[in-house]
């Protein structure tokens, strides 16, 4: 009989950078179990209204559909939005689905 294992989990940081951006820094994995968490914490970015919003991905190692739509939510919401720091594997992710064009990489 398999085993159930817990759900994955992503962490989500929120900070203010230098200019007044607001950064949110993700880990884990990212993924329809979890992105009302990302999407609850974009809202209240769009709420606070910073001049630009920068996910920081350095520590995120799955990133799937949720995600994906959790970005285009924030993109579509917000006028600056960009992506530093990711992964190999989810800056594959952004650049197949067409989001390296939408976002900023860096």
């Amino acid at each position: 009989m398999a085993e159930l294992t817990d759900p994955p989990k992503v962490i989500i940081e929120r900070s203010q950078g230098d200019a007044g951006d607001a950064v949110l820094r993700l880990g884990g994995e990212l993924d329809q179990s979890n992105a009302d968490q990302l999407l609850d914490a974009v809202r209240l970015v769009i709420e606070l209204g910073p001049p630009r919003l920068v996910f920081d991905l350095e520590e995120l190692s799955f990133m799937d559909s949720s995600g994906i739509s959790a970005l285009i939510f924030a993109a579509n919401a917000l006028p600056d939005v960009s992506v530093r720091n990711s992964s190999p594997i989810v800056r594959r992710i952004l650049e197949a689905t067409g989001l390296a064009e939408t976002l900023q990489l860096s």
